[in-house]
């Protein structure tokens, strides 16, 4: 970066409540400011400085950060301009001054419009004098600080965000959901698998419990009484057990220990159609609370009736 742009750029004007960090440079050092949006539209403000009692800018410097502001204007067609001249309190009476001010502001808008930049995205261009001296002393080029123009970049508001009705928070949109108050799957149009069996686990656990093992002799039962009962199993783990690949790890564990369990009790492997594990993938609900997220560590056995 050549020296005249580290010397002196953007900087925004520090006197506002909404707070927004960008990394600019004024006289060479970063700075962070704030600003606050005026006619609900963002906007940010370039500090302009004039030399004293002049209404015209010969510094290649301040032509630069000119240049700047031209390319935004030509990059972006939504945003549009304001511009405010301001006087020093010693550049001469109110009169004077307010002229004074006039003329800066209106030298920036000829500059402006010289760039090829429609007047329609200039909103307004107002002198106002000694009315607001907000900065001290002068700049590394000698330039008293309240010399100058004020460009204001107003930026539109982006789009307000499209808001998917989700009650049951399952991902599905509830226009699309058959059971948009109850946790589903988008295989079965946002509802549960009525035909699946859920087998808990404890978190970051893949082995059985007391009541792991109670449902599965049930299962064992229903099968040895229908012999037409086959099952798919299915394992599951939820995102807060480790990353993806833990994740991926403990979920084929608890789907293959179902399944042994099952081989154990002299249920045929014929009678298995699938073994699968699906990781943090299909949570069975949305983890809002302890008991959620417990309930989400598990295997489930599909009933399939042929």
């Amino acid at each position: 970066m050549n020296l005249p742009l580290r010397l002196f750029s953007i900087l925004f004007l520090i006197n506002c409540t909404v707070c927004f960090s960008a990394p600019l440079i004024s006289d060479g050092q970063s700075v962070s400011a704030k600003y606050t949006p005026k006619n609900n539209r963002d906007s940010s403000i370039v500090v302009i400085p004039f030399a004293y009692k002049q209404s015209a800018l010969y510094h290649a410097f301040t032509l630069q950060v000119m240049d700047s502001v031209i390319n935004i204007l030509l990059k972006d067609t939504a945003v549009t301009l304001s511009i405010e001249g301001y006087t020093h309190m010693d550049e001469g009476s109110d009169a004077i001054a307010y002229y004074l001010s006039l003329n800066r502001a209106i030298f920036i808008k000829d500059y402006v419009l010289g760039r090829g930049v429609d007047s329609s995205r200039i909103v307004s261009v107002k002198g106002l004098g000694k009315a607001r001296p907000v900065y001290n002393g002068v700049n590394k080029q000698g330039i008293i600080r309240n010399c100058r123009a004020e460009v204001r970049l107003n930026y539109p508001l982006p789009p307000a965000a499209i808001v998917v009705a989700d009650q049951d928070e399952d991902g599905i949109p509830d226009a699309v959901d058959d059971c948009p108050t109850v946790f589903g799957e988008k295989a079965f149009k946002g509802c549960p698998n009525k035909d699946a069996v859920i087998i808990p686990f404890e978190t970051q656990q893949s082995s059985l419990n007391a009541s792991g093992f109670k449902i599965l002799d049930s299962v064992v039962n229903m099968m040895k009484k229908d012999p037409a009962l086959v099952v798919a199993i299915e394992g599951h783990a939820y995102k807060t057990e480790g990353i993806r690949s833990v994740c991926d790890a403990i979920s084929k564990d608890r789907a293959d220990i179902v399944k042994g369990y099952l081989l154990s009790r002299y249920i045929a492997g014929t009678r298995i159609e699938s073994v699968k594990s699906f990781g943090n993938q299909r949570p069975l609900n949305a983890g809002k609370n302890s008991r959620e997220v417990i309930s989400n560590s598990r295997t489930e056995i599909i009933l399939i009736h042929h």
